[in-house]
């Protein structure tokens, strides 16, 4: 029992450390072996601690001598302590979101480099713990099929269920101007208002709006139109000849 608690405690200052290295890091390289120079920022970060912590000293002594086989430094475990660490941050999150009650939220769609759409959801608050703070947290990105103002307002609800907060606390909307957000019998800001009633207030994004006022702006100028209308014909050019040749 001595020897299988001894064992224990080590995994367990062993697991401690490893979610302490975890970040927001590009993780992984080419290489998921210890001691490579391409083996990506985890397995580096872990060879760091060991030259100052015993405990990682020992662990990677075990693994370079062949002693276990069991190391807990591959991208299966990697992956789970993110999504194990992801997942206490977002229940965190959340309890303060409900403390608080009233939140307004913030969404913006852009696609990924896969050209899947995807949107981000923010939520608004006031901590209360404490001396209260205006506090915002990002809930993570949501994938849709289509930019609709249905599409939308439904992914927004599925993720509030989804996370058990009240969409009946909601007290404000803030999106861009597009017509699918702001639009006023289909965009997003309506369809949550038709749930909401007025309460959950819309508020256009007014760096969105500075920038629609400017390119309007800039389409009276015809030295501005030509000027970008070059930009976009030279953007489309080499993006075409690095997607032919296999860049993209």
């Amino acid at each position: 029992m001595t020897i299988y608690e001894a064992e224990r405690k080590r995994w367990r200052d062993v697991l401690t450390r490893l979610i302490s290295i975890t970040q927001s890091l590009a993780f992984r390289g080419s290489s998921e072996k210890l001691f490579q120079p391409d083996n990506g920022n985890f397995l580096k970060e872990v060879k760091l601690l060991a030259k100052f912590d015993p405990i990682m000293e020992n662990h990677l002594s075990k693994i370079k001598d062949g002693e276990t086989h069991a190391h807990y430094l591959g991208q299966h475990t990697q992956n789970e302590l993110i999504q194990i660490v992801s997942g206490k941050i977002l229940e965190a999150i959340v309890t303060q979101i409900r403390d608080s009650k009233y939140y307004s939220i913030i969404l913006d769609c852009t696609p990924d480099i896969s050209h899947q759409e995807q949107m981000s959801i923010i939520l608004r608050s006031v901590a209360l713990k404490g001396k209260p703070e205006i506090k915002e947290h990002f809930l993570g990105f949501v994938n849709v099929e289509a930019t609709t103002g249905l599409n939308l307002s439904t992914g927004i609800l599925n993720k509030m269920n989804e996370l058990k907060i009240s969409f009946e606390d909601c007290r404000g909307q803030a999106f861009d101007s597009g017509a699918n957000m702001k639009g006023k019998n289909q965009g997003v800001q309506a369809r949550l208002l038709r749930i909401k009633k007025p309460r959950a207030v819309f508020v256009p994004c007014g760096a969105h709006t500075l920038n629609l006022v400017i390119a309007d702006a800039a389409k009276s100028s015809k030295d501005a139109v030509g000027f970008f209308g070059h930009v976009q014909k030279l953007f489309t050019f080499f993006f075409q000849l690095a997607h032919k040749d296999g860049v993209f």
